[in-house]
């Protein structure tokens, strides 16, 4: 009798395991989820349309040495999908504004004179569709998106600023 009390312990209707049940649970919504998923690029198919897009990306605090490394005419990639995503065509920068606390508790913005805020802007392939911009086909970008960017003499993350369609 004692045996029959402890196999049914943790049973769910005297049949299945409760932590049974809840791991088979797990691996069927994993293989729906991943039998649904599919790929940015194929879901958009020829819904999307192949656009040039104008995008400007914001990099602060930087300093000198970097803001000279970035030139026109450099490729640009998405550092975490690999893909490249542009040519960068024009490159400026502006005085780094930092708070600083003044003796009297105030606090105001003030340049700061080792670093600048780079704006770095560029071109690429893209597509439109109802759900924004894609660079390449699969890299969202919007206004205020962050995104990991490299170069050949570039490795940082940025937001992007302004995102336009060209043609």
């Amino acid at each position: 009798m004692g045996k029959k009390t402890s196999e049914k312990r943790g049973k769910l209707f005297g049949v299945l395991n409760i932590l049974d049940l809840i791991i088979l649970l797990f691996l069927l919504s994993l293989g729906a989820a991943l039998a649904f998923r599919g790929n940015v690029k194929d879901q958009l198919g020829s819904t999307a349309d192949d656009v040039t897009v104008e995008f400007s990306v914001r990099i602060e605090p930087v300093r000198v040495m970097t803001y000279m490394a970035v030139e026109e005419g450099d490729p640009l990639f998405d550092n975490e999908t690999g893909t490249r995503i542009g040519t960068v065509t024009r490159v400026s920068a502006t005085p780094y504004m930092r708070e600083v606390t003044l003796a009297d508790g105030s606090i105001v913005t003030s340049p700061d004179p080792e670093y600048f805020t780079l704006i770095v802007v560029a071109q690429g392939p893209g597509k439109t569709s109802e759900i924004g911009v894609l660079l390449d086909g699969s890299r969202l970008c919007s206004p205020g998106g962050t995104i990991k960017l490299a170069s050949t003499r570039l490795d940082t993350t940025g937001t992007f600023d302004t995102v336009e369609v060209v043609s």
